[in-house]
């Protein structure tokens, strides 16, 4: 499917659900733009549960945000349960203008809707000439333990760092848990378990199976697994910190709906060696991971070269979409009067 039929199709659907069309718009860009990057479980199959808190009332359709406190280069916000893509879009673009002033700038969102996949915001950014960070938590969620543990606390915590090189951009979007609650959900959605232990049963045992998480109380394993699994619980601790801590919106607030606090923060680096030396350190670095002698078998592929590869094959034949998500995408069109 073409990337301005599914935009269309995605955001005509969420205007009838009275959305505004600036939010109804950005929503339906990074849905797509997941799709595109080869991200699937951030794509448009997740559009049918963002209809569905909009009709539950939990995710709010209209107005703006309101600013907690901004400081020169710092502002922090709550998003008041509006669409969080459209919200981190908003940070985004307050952060590149504050960087401009300051060099560096840092926005924290919390009580915001859920905002998709990290990795799909950083493209433009980066092709500008900024480095940007992102780095998110869900306080009203728990599905990840912390390391020794067996009961639920943490959510993935994915984070996301987009820089500027030479040739390609560098787009890193990795999380604290060895997979995510959007994966697991893909899994059980096509009927499938991972092909390696990631889950922990309720009882602290190592599975596959994704319905021990979903069902019986099981817990996703921090980056590390079993062994080391002390470096994602850290890591997990560090994003809280940052996304809820600063925000002021976190686990103490016990929300309980689809609540998201977010950390963004934008460096230009021509406050420092400047942007042409930032490129020619980091593209060297680069180029040397690149040609590094491989494991037999394997290829070196640099964070986020196989997402824009897809990007650019998703741009020139079509949007690949799963069963799944086509089945869902006709059953919502067919509802809302929408040709698919």
């Amino acid at each position: 499917m073409q990337k301005e039929i599914l935009i269309k199709l995605c955001k005509n659907i969420l205007i009838k659900l009275n959305m505004d069309t600036d939010k109804a718009h950005a929503t339906s860009e990074i849905l797509v733009e997941a799709d595109m990057m080869g991200h699937s479980t951030h794509g448009v199959r997740l559009l049918p549960n963002y209809v569905s808190d909009i009709e539950k009332g939990i995710m709010n359709v209209s107005g703006n945000y309101k600013i907690i406190s901004e400081k020169k280069s710092n502002i922090t916000i709550d998003g008041k349960l509006l669409p969080g893509i459209w919200l981190t879009q908003q940070g985004l673009k307050i952060g590149i203008e504050k960087a401009k002033d300051y060099g560096v700038s840092t926005v924290t969102i919390g009580n915001s809707h859920h905002n998709g996949a990290l990795a799909a915001y950083l493209k433009n950014i980066v092709d500008e000439g900024f480095i940007a960070i992102i780095k998110s938590s869900v306080p009203s969620n728990s599905t990840v333990a912390p390391f020794g543990g067996t009961e639920p606390l943490f959510t993935p915590n994915p984070m996301a760092i987009g820089f500027p090189t030479n040739n390609l951009p560098i787009i890193i979007d990795i999380s604290a848990s060895i997979t995510t609650n959007n994966m697991i959900a893909e899994k059980i959605a096509n009927e499938q378990k991972f092909d390696f232990d990631c889950l922990l049963t309720s009882e602290g045992i190592p599975s596959n199976d994704p319905l021990e998480v979903r069902d019986k109380g099981g817990t996703v394993l921090p980056v590390g697994g079993m062994e080391y699994g002390h470096k994602g619980y850290g890591l997990a601790l560090g994003i809280e910190a940052l996304s809820q801590g600063l925000s002021g919106f976190g686990r103490v607030d016990n929300p309980k709906s689809m609540n998201l606090s977010t950390f963004i923060q934008i460096i230009d680096p021509e406050f420092f060696s400047g942007l042409n030396e930032f490129k020619k350190q980091m593209s060297h670095t680069v180029s040397k991971a690149k040609k590094n002698k491989p494991i037999p078998g394997k290829t070196i592929y640099l964070p986020g070269e196989r997402a824009l590869t897809k990007r650019e094959k998703a741009l020139k034949s079509g949007i690949f979409l799963n069963e799944v998500t086509k089945s869902s995408l006709i059953e919502l069109s067919k509802r809302f009067d929408e040709k698919f």
